[in-house]
């Protein structure tokens, strides 16, 4: 498959597309490569010399699929986190809101003891 490059001064391919326009180059691509070529067109080299494509070989082998789907578990694991963490917090508002009613009760019962005492 033919497609259109730009590429930086190390021969890193900054940009492509699949039509002819100033300052791309056409290069060619091989078919097993779409795919990985596609996700990482930034780790693959044009070679000047040869006026060829590289392929850096050690690319990972997650599809665009399988990485949205790690990406929604995550996202789905994050959200569970801020939930829990909203409750929690909400939990120990109410628990302040106890603790200050109750100090707020032994205060009074003292007082009233206190008052109590000294008739």
């Amino acid at each position: 498959m033919f497609i259109y490059i730009t590429y930086d001064t190390d021969g890193f391919i900054t940009a492509y597309q699949n039509t002819e326009a100033d300052g791309f180059t056409k290069v060619f691509i091989l078919d097993s490569w779409i795919t990985q070529f596609s996700q990482h067109s930034d780790k693959f080299r044009y070679d000047t010399d040869k006026k060829v494509v590289l392929n850096p070989g050690n690319l990972p082998d997650l599809s665009l699929d399988e990485l949205n789907n790690k990406y929604s578990s995550v996202l789905e694991t994050s959200q569970q986190a801020v939930q829990s963490a909203t409750a929690l917090a909400q939990q120990q508002t109410v628990s302040t809101k106890s603790i200050n009613q109750l100090q707020k009760s032994i205060t009074e019962l003292a007082l009233s003891q206190s008052s109590k005492e000294t008739v």
